[in-house]
């Protein structure tokens, strides 16, 4: 070989590192997270390598087009949150429509129900091959809501929505933007798992939708997002692709949406986790613009 052990694992650190300032830990692989570790140099290898041949240590070589792109982006989101802020301005209903909030328990009491009425749902065809039914977890008062097009096997085992590789990746995406799962509620279109996880079909989801609405009206979330084609084109009756629809926001019944790829699409296709990075960062501004905790 006519690189030394050290020769590789030094240029592999060297990779890491730059990759984690470009972004997160879950934007490396498929999902599973990075673990920052000293490089270890077998013995033998280090008693070969005379000092003279290991560089010392310096500042990384600033990215001309890294920080082009970065600031661009900065721009970007600039005006994306504050022409968002405009249109949310422009829908927000009169006071005098305003309705009483409800605590964060009594949410909580509400969805209950309704997640009990999804427990014994037949309405679709669905229900004779499912093992749980997945409502929805999370924080009952959250103010911003993810959700999914269908549960998957893992789902349909544990009755929890994002488990699994996706759900971990999930998870990892969340942490980068810094949320944890209890600070969001996550939810899918359809509760009950389709057959070898194919598309949700139109009247599974027409029988589904209004548990999904039921819960949106009583979370009352400030922002939401789609994860995947599906979850976008049923909350917001579009045929549009999802690249058109990431490009902007959206408004469900005047809450703003934002849609990107589904983790389980990141899985898949790892290339698309670099305009998923831009979509949740964008995500996260909006957020933190309208003062949401």
């Amino acid at each position: 070989m006519s690189d030394s052990i050290q020769d590789v694992t030094r240029d592999l650190a060297r990779f890491v590192r730059q990759q984690q300032e470009e972004g997160v830990e879950w934007y490396l692989d498929e999902g599973e997270p990075t673990v920052s570790a000293p490089v270890v140099v077998p013995p033998a290898e280090q008693a070969t390598v005379h000092p003279a041949a290991v560089p010392a240590e310096s500042a990384p070589p600033v990215d001309a087009a890294k920080t082009r792109r970065e600031n661009e982006f900065r721009q970007h989101c600039e005006l994306f949150v504050a022409s968002t802020l405009a249109l949310i301005e422009q829908n927000d209903p009169p006071d005098a429509d305003a309705t009483v909030p409800q605590t964060r328990e009594q949410k909580a009491t509400s969805l209950a129900e309704v997640a009990a009425e999804v427990a014994v749902c037949e309405a679709c065809k669905l229900h004779p091959t499912r093992t749980r039914t997945v409502f929805g977890v999370g924080d009952p008062d959250a103010n911003l809501v993810f959700i999914g097009e269908a549960p998957g096997r893992n789902e349909d085992e544990q009755g929890e929505p994002f488990v699994g590789r996706a759900g971990k990746l999930l998870t990892d995406i969340l942490k980068a933007i810094g949320f944890d799962r209890d600070d969001v509620y996550i939810c899918n279109i359809l509760k009950c798992r389709p057959p070898e996880n194919r598309d949700p079909e139109a009247d599974e989801v027409r029988e589904c939708e209004p548990y999904l609405k039921r819960q949106l009206a009583i979370i009352e979330p400030k922002v939401i997002c789609c994860l995947g084609r599906h979850a976008a084109m049923t909350l917001l009756q579009t045929k549009a692709s999802l690249k058109s629809m990431r490009e902007t926001v959206h408004f469900y019944e005047g809450v703003p949406v934002m849609a990107t790829f589904h983790p389980a699409a990141l899985l898949r296709n790892p290339n698309w986790k670099k305009d998923t990075w831009d979509d949740v960062r964008k995500l996260k501004a909006l957020h933190d613009a309208l003062n949401i905790k």
